[in-house]
């Protein structure tokens, strides 16, 4: 219920609910790069590397690990946060009551993280995509076979990926159609 937008010089703007200060970035929030949102809590990356969260800390969502720096993307999940850092290696904090933080100990080589409700995903450089957390919905079981992905992304209970020749794969809930992925959908970009 509230939105960020990052603007082209590095300053961030947001508006909606602030029940737990998600809206209300730190006065000193500049020189910002990427930006992501949780149900509650806000993160953004800065262009040194290092990572800024704010708002609902229930679930110690918003305390950055210490010494996390080089860092070149961010993702926020429900009530946790993914980082890929510059040598592929993922950190995650917050809520870990599914294992959503617990990064398996042997991943590496990660090009892309995405983050559902109580899951989390990791694309690594050749082209598989690897899951943890709640499978509750079969999240975070990456269907077998499935290869030669070059993005990924997660909703709260599914998990999509676009394959190099522009194929959809999801997996998860369908409670609402959302792995139903239409016949005849190709060349998909992103």
């Amino acid at each position: 219920n509230f939105a960020l937008a990052l603007r082209e010089d590095g300053t961030v703007t947001t508006w909606g609910n602030n029940k737990w200060g998600q809206a209300k970035f730190p006065d000193d929030l500049a020189g910002v790069k990427g930006i992501s949102a949780g149900f509650g809590h806000s993160i953004a990356l800065l262009e040194n590397g290092r990572v800024v969260a704010w708002g609902r800390n229930g679930s110690w969502q918003t305390d950055i690990p210490e010494g996390l720096d080089q860092v070149t993307s961010i993702i926020a999940g429900g009530f946790h946060s993914l980082a890929m850092k510059e040598n592929g290696e993922v950190v995650a904090w917050g809520d870990n009551e599914y294992g959503q933080v617990s990064v398996p100990h042997d991943l590496a080589n990660v090009t892309m993280v995405a983050a559902g409700d109580d899951h989390s995903l990791a694309l690594k450089c050749d082209g598989t995509v690897v899951g943890w957390g709640s499978n509750r919905y079969g999240q975070a079981l990456v269907p077998s076979g499935l290869g030669q992905v070059k993005a990924i992304a997660a909703g709260s209970y599914h998990s999509l990926a676009l394959t190099e020749d522009g194929s959809v794969h999801a997996w998860g809930e369908n409670d609402e159609g959302q792995t139903d992925v239409p016949l005849g959908l190709e060349s998909v970009k992103s």
